[in-house]
């Protein structure tokens, strides 16, 4: 009698990381950013770091920590070779500590194109199987 795959204890797992289940993938990354916004009635304007990336949104490390829900002028120095990417109405979605989450506003298609862009150039190994990074191609 034939053994099956499964009676031979054969394993079927994906080359590939499974895929995370946001929109956009995101990449690890490093770059300086700086963040302005209203705290009251005084804008405030600081630097940050950024820690990742996706066509939608970043997470940043940041020192002062703006509020939920409110909108920032961010702005992204992507050492890309061009001038830094300045995103206005970009809205928190979460704050970790001393990490928080903006969601980009609607991009331009260019905008959108040049953080694609810098998102392949920094795609790297997963360190937790040696495996590349899964994407989703949404046009």
């Amino acid at each position: 009698m034939k053994a099956s795959i499964l009676d031979s204890g054969y394993s079927s797992k994906s080359a590939h990381a499974p895929l995370d289940r946001r929109y956009a993938e995101r990449v690890p990354i490093h770059y300086r950013v700086v963040y302005n916004g209203a705290e009251g009635a005084r804008l405030v304007k600081t630097e940050g770091s950024l820690r990742d990336l996706s066509k939608t949104g970043c997470k940043v490390l940041g020192t002062i920590l703006p509020a939920v829900g409110g909108n920032l002028t961010i702005t992204l120095h992507l050492e890309d070779g061009q001038a830094p990417l300045c995103l206005t109405d970009a809205t928190v979605t979460w704050i970790r500590g001393s990490v928080f989450a903006v969601r980009f506003p609607k991009l331009t298609a260019d905008e959108r194109k040049r953080i694609q862009e810098v998102i392949w150039k920094n795609v790297t190994l997963s360190q937790a199987k040696n495996h590349r990074a899964a994407f989703r191609i949404v046009s």
